[in-house]
């Protein structure tokens, strides 16, 4: 049986890439007052000037900031920092380098299908090389760190953008509560920020609660122009979780948060090239032909 470990980083920036601006459906559902892609608006907001309030207009928006709206493949990398937060005291913990390559398939009817393979190393902080071990820095016990892709995995969005979603991943429960997006106009910039909290139960473990916020910003002459379908996009990442079990960490010594920034790719060859490199070592098929990845078997994620 696969056995996700549903507080590891990787795991986290896994939901990024699938949840990042999609409302959810079907019994990932908690909490549905919290929901929806493409709520309604009564007037535009001051933050929101220019940007569009129509239900499907806003949905493309975020399809073109995120993504894109025709067919094709884009990638995704993020760079962090993870931290032992204990109050307002951040220890910092590893590095993090994370890359996904997606591919996207719009739908006649306005759904969307996304099937995407992620991989991430950390190192140890302020390195480059990627560690097999680890030094926790509040207990000082060396822990094995876990190294395996995820994916591919298949989701689809329905034309309003919610995720249709079963609730399960592995052997995981997955109740997911989706705050609906801040959108911002700032000067030549459009933004939005995602919210997604979510708790999880895994057989014979300790419940455990997620939270997930991120925010995506794009040059507002490509995300409101409806003839571009792929804008470019940087993001920043906050992800706020108990800690990843292989961290060993006693109980009552906080949370872990990762501070993360990326950035939307539509080459291959503009990904981080240590990024490359490791998905080199695990995969050289799939570093000279990404598009290859997206048909592999899918890996199980071992803690």
């Amino acid at each position: 049986m696969t056995d996700f470990d549903t507080s590891d980083e990787n795991f986290l920036l896994s939901r990024r890439t699938m949840l990042t601006g999609a409302g959810l459906t079907g019994a990932a559902i908690a909490g549905s007052s919290l929901l929806g892609a493409s709520p309604a608006f009564a007037a535009e907001l001051a933050r929101e000037e220019g940007i569009p309030t129509d239900p499907a207009a806003r949905v493309a928006m975020i399809r073109r900031m995120r993504l894109r709206t025709d067919p094709g493949i884009v990638y995704w990398w993020f760079r962090g920092r993870n931290y032992a937060q204990q109050g307002a005291k951040l220890t910092p913990l590893c590095e993090l380098v994370f890359g996904a390559v997606m591919k996207v398939n719009p739908l006649a009817d306005g759904s969307m299908e996304l099937t995407s393979y992620e991989l991430g190393f950390r190192t140890a902080p302020g390195t480059s090389e990627r560690s097999d071990q680890l030094r926790n820095p509040l207990t000082g016990e060396m822990v094995d760190v876990p190294f395996v892709p995820v994916g591919p995995t298949t989701v689809r969005y329905s034309a309003a953008n919610d995720l249709i979603f079963d609730g399960k991943i592995g052997n995981t429960t997955f109740k997911a509560e989706h705050v609906p997006e801040l959108f911002y106009h700032m000067g030549d910039q459009i933004t939005f920020q995602q919210h997604t909290a979510a708790d999880t139960e895994t057989p014979g473990l300790p419940a455990r609660r997620l939270n997930d916020m991120t925010m995506i910003t794009s040059p507002a002459k490509e995300a409101l122009d409806p003839r571009v379908h792929c804008a470019s996009a940087t993001g920043y990442g906050t992800d706020l979780s108990d800690y990843a079990r292989w961290w060993k960490m006693p109980a009552g010594m906080g949370t872990q948060c990762l501070r993360s920034v990326g950035r939307k790719e539509t080459s291959y060859a503009a990904m981080p090239k240590d990024w490359v490199a490791m998905l080199a070592r695990v995969n050289p098929e799939g570093a000279r032909d990404p598009a290859k990845l997206l048909t592999l078997k899918q890996e199980e994620y071992r803690n």
